[in-house]
This record gives structure tokens, C-alpha cells and sequence, in this order.
């Protein structure tokens, strides 16, 4: 079983929706490798780089490339990383035996996979069963000229299923039979990813909120202390096990990033959710969404609302046995939905 994820950039979304979807696989009996499509030892990678670029240039890139991240994995990568085990591999070997597996986090966003459609696509093979698990668009619908590009690829596809209800409804206008299910990292509860990340060992008894921002400022709430990491800002960035700790010891979060909100949910933390703006815009499927399935639309937030307005929204009550209740129908749905996709 070789799984495709977006591996371009570091964070803690990409990086727990590939160890949840991994786990859940291996304890359904698979054995589970990420293809590692950042390094340029690719062997397809390559190819399409050759045919590209002449080699005087896409040589000299791949070579700086395989240097950044060996100096990633050297400093940065080994603290980010920390208790997380993805098995990555090079192997690109097919036979009419493999499944691959392309999904979650924008791995059909175009503006995150440019020249690289055809290995997101899954076109570098006929033989394998071809499986997306809640891909993610990146907005509403492609443009019409990636549109026409991916669709006879999309129509070789074994099962399609999505993360956003609007791009389920957008695909299946194409013709194609696309469901929504739910993101990798909902495949398990919140008490999972105590265990496996040692959450207990980092409690904090200080109060605080804890502030988690991709690319918006950064809102204070001078009331209480604030605890901020701000992904724009490296030097803020934690462990993903810390990160999540913070949110699980927080008296409540605010953040612009859709994993942030999921773990606020499973760890039943009070939260608002700050919604993207400008070229972004269209991400905020994902919201509407998995909000939406909560009944949770008003806490999702323009980004100008004054602090009183925030707290009042923050404060109001949730009833987190029916929000379980939600999240483990919608877990039970996608997990039946995955195991039939793959036999």
C-alpha cells in the first residue's frame, strides 16, 4: 500500500492527517509506505524534470534540494518531527497487485501541485487500483483549463472521495462518483493521540489560550496569556506533539487552520476559527464543512470582530456529547468507505 501526500511544505496538518490515515491503514492489516516525492531521488520526479527542463538547470535544483533537506532533517525536521514515525520510501515500483492511495491535505490544490499533476493524479500507472482519500481542492472548482487536464485521469480512478462537501457536489457534476468523508485525522479520537504523543507528560497547569495561526495576524486576548505559534514565524514553531498539547491544555484556541479545529474538537476545546481571505477564500470549504456537520457555523469568524465579541462566541456552550456523536458516524461512514475501496 504506497500512499501520495502533499509533502512540499512542513505542517502539523500535513503531517497528522499522513500519521492518522498510515495508523488506521496498518491496523486494518496493510502494510503502509508514503512515497517521498520531496526528494529529488525520485525516479519519476526526475523524469519529469528532464523533460522539462534541460539538465543544466533541474540538475543544480535537485542537488540543493536534496541538500536543504538533508540540513532540514539535520536541525528543524528532528524536533518537528519528534514521536512522529512516517515510513517514507522512493519506491516507485507497480504492479497489478499495488494500491495507491493519494490524499488528504491539498494534494488537488493547483496551486500547490504545479508540474507535479501527473504523480497527484496517480497517471504514472494503469495497472494499480487507484484510491483518493479526502483529497483537497483547495477551493470551489478547478480552473477550466486544469479541469480538462485532470478529469480523463480522474475517470481511471477506482473510488474518488473528497474532504468538502462543495468539491463532493463539484465533482460528481463532472460525472465522476465523488463522496465526502472525513479528513484522516478524524479517524481517530482524541484519547489516540494522547496515547501516542504522551500528551499527560505535558500538561501544563498555567491558563492560558492558545493562538495558531497560518497566515492571518495574530488576535490577543489580554485577559489571560496568550501562547502563540505562528507558522509565518519558524521561530515559534514546536514539536507536533507539543502543538498538540497546547491545544489539549488550552482554556481555548483561536486559529485560521482547519487541523487546529479538528483537534479542537476531538480534545473538546472551545475555539473560534478566523476564515481566509483574498486568493485563500476559496479554502474555506473546509470550514463550512466540518462546522457545518457540528452545527458550529458562528464560530467561524471574519477576522475584525472586537475581543468582547470573540470571547462571547468562545463562551458559548457546546454540547460535546452530540459533537462525538457527529464525528463518530462520519468515522464510521469513511472507515467503511476506505476498507470497501480497497478490497
Amino acid at each position: 500500500m504506497k500512499v501520495i501526500s502533499y509533502t512540499f511544505n512542513i505542517g502539523y496538518g500535513f503531517v497528522l492527517q499522513a500519521f492518522a490515515l498510515q495508523k488506521f491503514l496498518i491496523f486494518a492489516g496493510y502494510s503502509v509506505e508514503h512515497l517521498k516525492l520531496f526528494m529529488p531521488s525520485n525516479n519519476y520526479a526526475s523524469e519529469q524534470k528532464k523533460n522539462i527542463f534541460p539538465i543544466f538547470i533541474w540538475k543544480p535544483i535537485a542537488i540543493l534540494k536534496k541538500m536543504k533537506y538533508i540540513l532540514q532533517n539535520l536541525f528543524y525536521y528532528r524536533k518537528f518531527f519528534y514521536k512522529v514515525n512516517l515510513k517514507f520510501t522512493n519506491n516507485f515500483a507497480i504492479d497489478k497487485d499495488n494500491c495507491f492511495i493519494v490524499g488528504s491535505d491539498q494534494v488537488w490544490n493547483p496551486n500547490f501541485i504545479k508540474n507535479m499533476e501527473r504523480i497527484y493524479f496517480l497517471d504514472f500507472t494503469d495497472s494499480a487500483k487507484k484510491i483518493s482519500y479526502a483529497a483537497s481542492l483547495g477551493m470551489r472548482e478547478w480552473p477550466k483549463e486544469f479541469e480538462q487536464m485532470v478529469l480523463p485521469w480522474l475517470k481511471k480512478f477506482h473510488a474518488i472521495s473528497v474532504r468538502e462537501d462543495s468539491s463532493a457536489e463539484y465533482l460528481r457534476d463532472l460525472g465522476l462518483n465523488a463522496v465526502c468523508v472525513c479528513d484522516p485525522t478524524i479517524l481517530h479520537e482524541g484519547d489516540f493521540y494522547r496515547k501516542e504523543f504522551d500528551l499527560r507528560s505535558l500538561g501544563d497547569k498555567r491558563k492560558f489560550v492558545f493562538n495558531y495561526f497560518l497566515r492571518g495576524a495574530v488576535p490577543r486576548i489580554d485577559e489571560i496569556e496568550n501562547i502563540t505559534v505562528n507558522f509565518k514565524n519558524k521561530k515559534t514553531m514546536v514539536s507536533v506533539n507539543k502543538w498538540l498539547s497546547l491545544i489539549d491544555n488550552s482554556v481555548f484556541v483561536l486559529t485560521d487552520s482547519f487541523h487546529c479545529v479538528v483537534f479542537c474538537l476531538l480534545f473538546h476545546k472551545p475555539f473560534a476559527v478566523f476564515q481566509n481571505n483574498g486568493e485563500l477564500k476559496g479554502m474555506n470549504s473546509r470550514f463550512s464543512t466540518i462546522l457545518g456537520k457540528m452545527n458550529l457555523e458562528y464560530r467561524l469568524l471574519q477576522g475584525t470582530e472586537p475581543e468582547g465579541q470573540i470571547l462571547d462566541i468562545i463562551n458559548r456552550e457546546i454540547d460535546w456529547r452530540r459533537i462525538d456523536e457527529i464525528l463518530e458516524e462520519w468515522r464510521n461512514y469513511s472507515k467503511k468507505w476506505l476498507m470497501e475501496a480497497i478490497r
